[in-house]
This record gives structure tokens, C-alpha cells and sequence, in this order.
């Protein structure tokens, strides 16, 4: 007699560290669905693979040593039914050397609903042109270095502004072209050559109001963008992150996304030319509506 053993995947978790979107290849990883111990497969470095437990919602928490622990809420609903995959970013714990010295910022901000940051040192590649069409929606690249390459992984980037006071997100799909991805949906603003794409490194914002965000204390200067939303309303805030006290007030300084816009909409204004029509320079010193 035959007996045949199947197995249906049911969720596939890999594990990043935030402050530098590397996967986690620390081997002490203990994973609880609803409060229960539960041991999956480990699929490569820092994959791991949960299968014949069901597709119902759970809560699943995992500790990582040297990582803080995490708590995630599964709903299937938000994930691929053909490949329900989640990438879950830690934040390293003081405890956590591997990668240098951990540097944290802290403070209370009521309705906060989440904050990351982007290291406007570390530019991961930069943007040539949108090539989308209709339902596919890609994007050319350039790499960092003339003849170099550009590898991006189908996690969420961060594509800077022309005057780096904010980004737009985007989240790659796949890559099957060196200097080309694809994205799961299209960039919301309109950018030009060169401008930078960045990692994101994610913050936590818990129910009371209550934010921590850590970076990798590796330099003399740590100049960020920090983005974060309160309510309805998203801020950027730029800042070297060693002058912010561990306790900060993360409003201070910040500016409204919005009140970047309408700067933007208003400098389009000053240089049309009275009917909407914005001149482009043709390189001879003429331009033309």
C-alpha cells in the first residue's frame, strides 16, 4: 500500500534587518502562532516556510536573539493566495553588534500610524525613466557606477525627490532585465533622471503613540529623511540623527507632505508661462512651451 504524504504551503516569513535590509542568518529564530510554539522549515537564509497549518488569520510572534521581537497580525486577504509571503523587518536590539553599534530615537507622538527613514548617504541606484505600460508598470535604472549593475529585491524602495525633501514608494515586483523591474503598482509622482532610490528602514509605532526608529551607528554624520504619518496627514522630517535626543519630538521640524505639494504646484506656477505651459530647455539657451 502506498500512503502518500502531500504538503500545502500556507505561509513563507522572511526575515530582514531593517537597518540594512540584509536577511537574518542568526540561527536562534523561535516562531508562536497564537501564542503556541511552532517550528517551520527553514528555506535559505532567513526564509522559512510554515506548511498544512491553514490559511486562517493568527497572530504570530517571532524573537530573533540580538533582534527586538516582533508581533505580526496574518491576514490572508492582504497576502498573494499563490504565494502568501511576508517580509518582516527587525530592529536590532542594543545587545545586537554584528552589524556595528545601534543607534536609537524614541518619543511619544499621538496617532502616529507608522515611521521609517531613508539614509540619504546610501543611495542604492538611481532612476532613468518610467516605462510602463497600461497594467505593467516598470521602471529604468542607473547604476551607482558607470558599467555596474543594479539588483533590487521585491521589497518596498524608497525614489527621492529632485530637492530631497520627500519620496514616493514603490515596490518591486520582480526583475528580469538588469536595469529594469518591475513594479506590483505605478509611482504616484513623476521623476526625472538621476533621481535616487533608497532602502527603507522601518520604525515601530505602537497603539499608545509611543515610536522607536534605529540606524546603524557606523558613521560621523547619519543625515536622514524621516517619514511618517499622523492621522491622515504624512510628514518628512530631514535630520542627522545624532543630534536627535533619544526622546524626541518627532513634530519638530517636520513639514506636511501636503505643504510639499502645493510648494511644488506653486513654483510650477512661476514658471509657466501664464496659460499652464512650463518652457523646456532645448540645451542653447532657448526654450520653448
Amino acid at each position: 500500500m502506498t500512503t502518500v504524504i502531500t504538503a500545502k504551503l500556507s505561509l513563507a516569513v522572511r526575515l530582514l534587518d531593517t537597518t540594512n535590509g540584509k536577511e537574518i542568518s542568526e540561527p536562534d529564530v523561535r516562531f508562536a502562532i497564537n501564542g503556541l510554539s511552532t517550528t517551520p522549515m527553514k528555506k535559505g537564509e532567513g526564509v522559512y516556510v510554515f506548511v498544512n497549518i491553514g490559511r486562517e488569520d493568527f497572530l504570530m510572534q517571532v524573537n530573533v536573539r540580538g533582534f527586538d521581537q516582533a508581533d505580526v497580525n496574518v491576514m490572508y486577504e492582504k497576502l498573494d493566495p499563490g504565494l502568501p509571503m511576508i517580509d518582516l523587518f527587525l530592529m536590532p536590539s542594543e545587545k545586537n553588534r554584528q552589524g556595528g553599534e545601534v543607534l536609537e530615537i524614541n518619543g511619544t507622538l499621538s496617532d502616529l500610524e507608522y515611521i521609517e527613514a531613508i539614509n540619504l548617504d546610501r543611495p542604492v541606484c538611481y532612476f532613468q525613466s518610467d516605462a510602463s505600460k497600461k497594467t505593467d508598470y516598470k521602471i529604468n535604472l542607473l547604476p551607482l557606477t558607470a558599467g555596474g549593475g543594479v539588483v533590487l529585491d521585491t521589497i518596498r524602495y524608497a525614489l527621492m525627490d529632485e530637492a530631497e525633501e520627500r519620496y514616493d514608494s514603490f515596490t518591486v515586483k520582480d526583475q528580469k532585465a538588469p536595469l529594469s523591474v518591475s513594479l506590483t503598482e505605478p509611482i504616484a509622482n513623476e521623476h526625472k533622471l538621476n533621481d535616487k532610490i533608497f532602502r527603507i528602514i522601518y520604525g515601530r509605532a505602537g497603539p499608545d503613540g509611543r515610536f522607536v526608529l534605529k540606524v546603524r551607528d557606523d558613521k560621523a554624520d547619519l543625515p536622514h529623511l524621516i517619514h511618517f504619518k499622523v492621522g491622515d496627514e504624512e510628514y518628512f522630517r530631514k535630520a542627522d540623527l545624532h543630534e536627535l535626543a533619544r526622546e524626541t519630538d518627532l513634530m519638530e521640524g517636520a513639514v506636511s507632505a501636503n505643504a510639499l505639494t502645493r510648494k511644488e504646484e506653486e513654483q510650477d506656477e512661476r514658471t509657466s508661462d501664464g496659460n499652464g505651459n512650463v518652457p523646456v530647455h532645448d540645451g542653447n539657451g532657448t526654450g520653448s512651451p
